[in-house]
């Protein structure tokens, strides 16, 4: 049995995100949200490094690897005309398997701006790598129309997890999240000040990130240590020696 990378994020990683773009992200685009998310939980992998054989088991290495990735890719289409009937688009090779898919209307407002825009107009056929869009003369899609395509299949650990590993590496993404908004730039950058504006306590905050990553950090800690202890329990005296 394997472990899918997503069940991981959506199980374990998403109580420790607060984020209304990703979370607006999540239900008009879920591949890239996928790709996002899977960005930071990346990173956050190595750092479950107790027992020190836990990076091996969870990656393997370059001769044996033990961690398939995900694979994302991305396309845009601009209607050349205005178009009645269904317009099929050959993703070729590359663009066959995909097990999650996307399509937006990429629009802007009056100030520039860019907007995404949902569409379900759009069908993914995996097996032969092919988007058809939609068009009839009571729909039709008119020339100039952005259609921007995401696509996602899921990655996987080859090991089974356990709860009680995924939810270290949930601690290990959270230590990830927390850092990303220590570093934000437009928080840390320095700001002018005048009458109208005054920003206070900046230090404070500084001093309080630092303070919370740093519980976070030993909350890991601990809990990687609790494993190890249960491991070399679990090694001595296995389940079926006790019943």
């Amino acid at each position: 049995m394997s472990t899918p990378i997503l069940k991981v994020i959506s199980e374990y990683c998403n109580i420790y995100v607060d984020d209304i773009n990703l979370e607006k992200l999540a239900v008009e685009d879920m591949p890239l949200y996928a790709r996002r998310i899977w960005g930071y939980f990346k990173v956050s992998i190595p750092k479950f490094n107790l027992p020190a054989t836990m990076p091996i088991y969870l990656m393997g290495t370059p001769e044996n690897p033990k961690l398939k990735e995900p694979i994302f890719g991305s396309t845009q289409y601009v209607a050349k005309q205005d178009e009645t009937q269904n317009i099929i688009l050959e993703l070729g090779e590359s663009g066959k398997g995909y097990e999650l898919f996307c399509c937006r209307i990429r629009t802007f407002d009056d100030f520039g701006n860019v907007i995404m825009i949902p569409t379900y107009i759009a069908e993914y056929d995996k097996e032969n790598g092919t988007v058809t869009f939609k068009a009839s003369v009571e729909n039709p899609i008119l020339k100039g129309t952005i259609f921007d395509l995401d696509f996602y299949t899921d990655g996987y650990f080859k090991e089974d997890l356990t709860s009680e590993e995924m939810n270290i590496l949930g601690l290990c993404f959270q230590i990830v999240w927390q850092t990303r908004f220590m570093n934000d730039w437009l928080s840390n950058v320095s700001k002018v000040e005048d009458k109208s504006f005054y920003e206070q306590n900046r230090a404070n905050k500084i001093r309080a990130d630092n303070e919370r990553l740093q519980v976070l950090k030993v909350n890991l800690a601990e809990a990687m240590r609790a494993y190890e202890r249960n491991l070399a329990y679990r090694n001595k005296f296995p389940i079926s020696g006790l019943i």
